[in-house]
């Protein structure tokens, strides 16, 4: 009882609005915090808010800093009308790290109307990079050409898979578009004549119904050796599951969108080898100074459970944004915080230091692979992954 009063209370209080949190600098967030994918949004946040305890409890701002979450549901219909609120009920002068293409989309005409910032968010479609006016869209992470053509890359030059023996699995979406797009480019690019030529499968986003597409693949002859899944952990653990039920399990590979850990525990039951891609480095690798951050701030503010790539990754994008207010003393405005923004990726662009910058430095991001085997993660050299 005393527990939901506090709980009351604090929610009371921050819903007075500026008066009752003056001196916070507050920024907005959209993904899915329930439901099929609630993975993603849940460990983006946590990842932001462990960064914004880091920058808070320094006390090198003249302000705090406050996360302001809300649920989609990785829809986006309900996207719009949660960046409204965010703007209008709770004074958020940017957003940072919202998940998905086509609710990120979907946000951008209201972000227009108030000239607020999207910052880090969590795709790597081409159309939220795209130059605009407005609003003003700050990328840190790999895009998904960059993540196909690795991806590709090692398919076809370390495991010696032919163009026309992938196949693709795609949400039917913003997403899906881009990812195949992008994909198909890299099979071109890798030698493929014919696009048409390989299976292409399109799925429906937050269903994991996949029954029809497991058909799909069971329909073609030879069996795809190697199957692309462009698609959220849930619907791609189905589609695994399923196919391995027919005696089918090709080498699958996949984005970081998927999820990693997620999809980990999904199959852990399963005997599939799966490809994925990182746009952050592995947390087995105690050597990387980030790594060591992030587990040392997690023992510090309280964190318990077991740290995630995703989390890593809000992680370094709220990190980030610390490094862009620091110059920045008085609580800023929208305007200010991107200025700073554009001239911190600009101080930054041919950095050559190994912290959170180093992915605003284009010569110095890396995509990494990781590879789970019978539901284990493992890092084993390309050779050993048949």
């Amino acid at each position: 009882m005393i527990l939901k009063v506090i709980a009351c209370l604090t929610l009371s209080l921050f819903l007075l609005g500026e008066k009752a949190y003056s001196s916070e600098l507050r920024f907005g967030f959209t993904g899915p915090l329930t439901g099929p994918n609630a993975f993603m949004g849940n460990q983006i946040v946590r990842g932001i808010k462990l960064g914004f305890d880091r920058i808070n409890d320094s006390k090198k701002l003249n302000y705090q800093l406050l996360l302001v979450p809300l649920d989609d549901g990785y829809e986006p219909s309900r996207t719009p009308s949660q960046v409204n609120t965010l703007i209008n009920d709770y004074g958020v002068k940017a957003m940072l790290g919202s998940v998905g293409t086509p609710t990120n989309l979907a946000s951008l005409s209201v972000l227009s109307k108030y000239d607020i910032p999207l910052i880090s968010p969590l795709t790597g479609a081409q159309s939220i990079r795209a130059e605009r006016s407005s609003p003003f869209i700050f990328n840190t992470r790999a895009s998904y050409s960059e993540e196909a053509y690795y991806l590709i890359k090692v398919l076809v030059n370390d495991l010696g898979i032919k163009p026309n023996e992938i196949a693709v699995f795609a949400q039917k979406d913003s997403y899906g578009d881009a990812g195949l797009a992008s994909t198909i480019a890299a099979l071109t690019n890798a030698g493929l004549k014919d696009p048409t030529s390989i299976l292409q499968i399109r799925h429906q986003r937050n269903s994991s119904e996949v029954s029809h597409s497991v058909a799909d693949v069971l329909a073609v002859f030879p069996i795809p050796k190697a199957i692309i899944m462009i698609s959220t952990y849930d619907t791609s653990a189905n589609f695994i599951k399923q196919l391995e039920s027919f005696g089918v399990s090709p080498l699958f590979a996949t984005f970081s969108f998927t999820g990693l850990e997620a999809l980990q525990t999904k199959i852990n039951d399963t005997k599939a080898k799966v490809l994925i891609t990182q746009t952050t480095p592995s947390l087995n690798n105690s050597n990387a100074p980030i790594i060591k951050q992030l587990k040392e701030d997690m023992a510090r503010f309280g964190d318990l459970a077991p740290p995630t790539t995703m989390q890593l990754e809000g992680y370094i994008n709220a990190l980030i944004v610390g490094q862009a207010l620091l110059p920045l003393k008085d609580m800023p405005a929208s305007k200010e915080i991107e200025d700073s923004l554009k001239k911190l990726m600009r101080d930054n662009d041919d950095s050559q230091k190994q912290n959170e910058l180093s992915v605003l430095n284009p010569k110095k991001r890396h995509i990494w692979v990781q590879f789970i085997n019978h539901g284990e993660l493992q890092e084993l050299p390309l050779a050993d992954i048949q």
